[in-house]
């Protein structure tokens, strides 16, 4: 006698999943940890382009952003590969006979995340005008507020959501790896890596935008500032 097929229901796999994790795991705090590191990746290629010879903060921060964001789904890649998201880990957990009837094509809906901007301190001088100088001291403040609630926020929101985009990558691994067997409406060609930029790339894209304005911002403010450090010290 045949072994029915099961349908595949995607949706319903990822809230396994994500109770899992939650009871099992501490998501929050692993996707806090992986956002200290994706910062300080940002911070450290903010200071290497600077020392390398970039004085423009407009083009620095954006750049900063983007060689965060590739880290932090390098950073996504070794909690899969050898963290708690190990796809081969997850096998037991894996049972066809689990699943529903009702195909799913999508999971939940994961806001994710970013960095805030360069804070170095080493910098050239600069040089503002007495009359301007309280005029334009304030509008940097204010568009330094306004970056790194930007960034505080992108944050914020990919570590409340971690339990889901977690559970979510561990799904579309398992998937690619072959685990779910006698299951049919399955989109075997969904990589882990298309839904994490999937939910979490216009988050570093807002990021990179808003610093990008604040750094010519300051740069219009205080000529000569190469950086936010630079500018407070």
């Amino acid at each position: 006698m045949r072994e029915p097929v099961r349908v595949f229901n995607r949706s319903r796999e990822v809230e396994r999943h994500r109770k899992l994790i939650e009871r099992l795991h501490s998501p929050r705090l692993q996707m806090a940890f992986i956002a200290a590191l994706t910062g300080a990746s940002g911070l450290l290629a903010s200071y290497l382009l600077r020392i390398g010879g970039m004085s423009s903060m407009a083009l620095r921060y954006p750049l900063a952003v983007a060689v965060g964001y590739l880290a932090f789904l390098f950073f996504l890649w070794v909690w899969l590969r050898w963290g708690d998201g190990d796809p081969s880990r997850a096998e037991e957990t894996v049972d066809a006979t689990d699943l529903g009837i009702e195909i799913a094509r999508g999971g939940d809906s994961v806001d994710t995340m970013s960095h805030a901007a360069d804070t170095s301190s080493d910098g050239g001088g600069f040089d503002v005008d007495v009359g301007d100088g309280e005029g334009a001291i304030i509008g940097v403040v204010i568009v330094a507020a306004i970056a790194l609630l930007t960034a505080l926020f992108a944050v914020f929101s990919i570590v409340s959501a971690a339990p889901v985009l977690f559970a979510e990558l561990l799904v579309d691994a398992a998937l690619a790896g072959g685990l779910y067997r006698h299951v049919r409406g399955i989109d075997r060609d969904r990589h882990w890596l298309k839904t994490a930029v999937a939910r979490t790339f216009w988050r570093f894209a807002a990021v990179a935008v808003v610093a990008a304005g604040a750094g010519w911002a300051i740069a219009r403010a205080v000529p000569g500032a190469d950086s936010i450090g630079a500018l407070l010290h």
